[in-house]
């Protein structure tokens, strides 16, 4: 649902109001010029003149002002009404169909708003279709494919020195098919790498080319591979064995002494930075397992790079997590909790905020924080 009372930010406002207010300016002056130029010669006491320039002039700088604040309410009221349409496209985006869009009015953003609304009403009642036939249910519903997965998620996620790390799945009445954990890959200097591997789309398909992605993935990284070639051989594995156009999505982050690296291979759900009580989003670039043969998934995939001072929290999640209504300002009050704590504190918000029905869709949430005293643990 759109926030009621949603305001813009004031852009769109300015500029009609400085706009109308230099035209209703420039309008006035001109006028007031016409007007002293038309009577001046008939005025013989120059005084007058002046005085006549001097109101002409002030009451053209009234009038261009009052314009502009006509413009400027205007404007937010227009700014405002797309602000609001603006939320519910971006909350249908994020796959949420339940949407109310209060955009009145009989002109084109009237018009948008109604379109909007038929768009989400249509989507909501697609769903509630499907899961009342259960002909075309996301496959990941079944037993059996949840019962797969779950045997592969840890229990609990090998330490990392200098870092707090915690994951867990929440689970959901209609399943979801995401697989998460963190590896300590052996050698001289041993790398910790967290991943996320999720579907993409429904169906057998999905689900295949999930698992697969996620079972190469694991198994180069336990081969000492770094996260750029364990993403490579995965994505040769599903080229390979899977159909044309099926594919799966993964982020993986490299966690080290002084920073992490992101990866991602077609996830668009974004890392979130919590540090001094704000909270940033940030992505990596790569397209998905499965869809190319190679040249061009490892030439599109573009890490980026996180510096960790301590106390800074990295969380990685599915896209369940990403559309949770108040989860930036809950990660915001609960970074700085320990990590135990924290998970303990936006789970259980989460679920408490799904009532009694509880949640619809499996919640995965992953975290690493740096050790204020630089000792790690959960």
């Amino acid at each position: 649902m759109a926030r009621k009372g949603s305001k813009s930010s004031g852009a769109l406002a300015r500029h009609h109001g400085l706009v109308l207010a230099g035209a209703g300016l420039v309008a006035c002056v001109l006028l007031v010029v016409l007007l002293i130029a038309q009577i001046a010669d008939g005025i013989a006491d120059p005084a007058v003149v002046s005085r006549g320039w001097t109101v002409g002039l002030l009451l053209g700088g009234l009038f261009g002002v009052a314009i502009g604040a006509v413009g400027y309410a205007l404007g937010g009221k227009v700014g405002s009404r797309v602000t609001d349409i603006g939320l519910a496209v971006g909350k249908i985006g994020r796959g949420s169909s339940e949407v109310k869009v209060r955009v009145g009015g009989d002109d084109e953003v009237g018009a948008l708003g109604r379109s909007v609304q038929y768009l989400a009403t249509d989507l909501q009642a697609l769903l509630a279709a499907q899961e009342q036939s259960g002909g075309a249910a996301n496959v990941a519903m079944d037993p059996l494919v949840r019962q797969m997965r779950d045997k592969t998620l840890p229990t609990t996620l090998p330490g990392v020195p200098g870092h707090e790390v915690d994951g867990q799945l929440a689970a959901g009445s209609r399943g979801g098919l995401d697989y998460f954990d963190l590896v300590a890959a052996p050698g001289e200097a041993p790398s910790h790498i967290a991943y996320v591997v999720s579907a993409e789309g429904q169906g057998p398909l999905a689900v295949l080319a999930c698992k697969l992605a996620r079972d190469e993935i694991h198994r180069a990284l336990q081969q000492a591979a770094t996260p750029r070639k364990a993403l490579a051989h995965a994505n040769r594995v599903c080229k390979n064995a899977l159909p044309q156009g099926v594919c799966a999505k993964a982020t993986l982050l490299q966690v080290g002494p002084d920073g992490c690296k992101l990866y991602q291979a077609g996830a668009h759900t974004p890392l979130l930075i919590c540090q001094r009580n704000e909270v940033m989003e940030l992505n990596a670039e790569g397209i998905a397992l499965g869809l190319d043969d190679g040249p061009v998934f490892e030439k599109s995939l573009r890490p980026q790079e996180i510096a960790m001072s301590p106390g800074t929290r990295l969380v990685l999640g599915n896209d369940a997590l990403l559309r949770t209504a108040g989860l930036l300002d809950m990660l915001r009050q609960s970074s700085p909790r320990n990590t135990r704590m924290f998970m303990d504190v936006v789970l259980g918000g989460i679920e408490q905020d799904a009532g009694a029905d509880g949640l619809r869709e499996d919640v995965l949430l992953l975290t690493v924080k740096k050790s204020v005293d630089g000792a790690g643990g959960a």
